[in-house]
């Protein structure tokens, strides 16, 4: 058996990030039917858009709910009713999350 050397090899990470680059952005989605919770428009796909969260009042859309009184599972158990109600008072759906939720722009008030 022939004497062999073992040689241990470490990989090497390199930066190619580029700091003088913009940061690339997605591009906003664009609205066309109103949010259940606060009415604005900014619901793609005419309303259709499963887990899609509105940018004014933090609703998720759930298709699944039968009435407004019913809790919403991805909402955190709120009611459609309590969330509207939630929005009016402070902003957003729950008031922990006002930080998050922005206030709507000229095309998405409904005419």
């Amino acid at each position: 058996m022939k004497n062999r050397k073992k040689f241990l090899y470490f990989p090497t990470a390199e930066n190619n990030l580029r700091t003088d680059s913009p940061r690339s952005i997605a591009p906003e989605v664009v609205g066309d039917a109103p949010c259940p919770c606060c009415g604005y428009i900014t619901i793609p796909n005419q309303g259709d858009a499963l887990a899609y969260i509105c940018p004014v009042c933090l609703w998720e859309i759930d298709l699944f709910i039968g009435s407004e009184e019913e809790p919403s599972d991805q909402n955190h158990g709120l009611s459609l009713k309590e969330a509207r109600e939630n929005y009016k008072a402070c902003g957003a759906v729950l008031p922990r999350l006002v930080q998050y939720a922005r206030k709507p722009k000229e095309s998405e008030i409904s005419k």
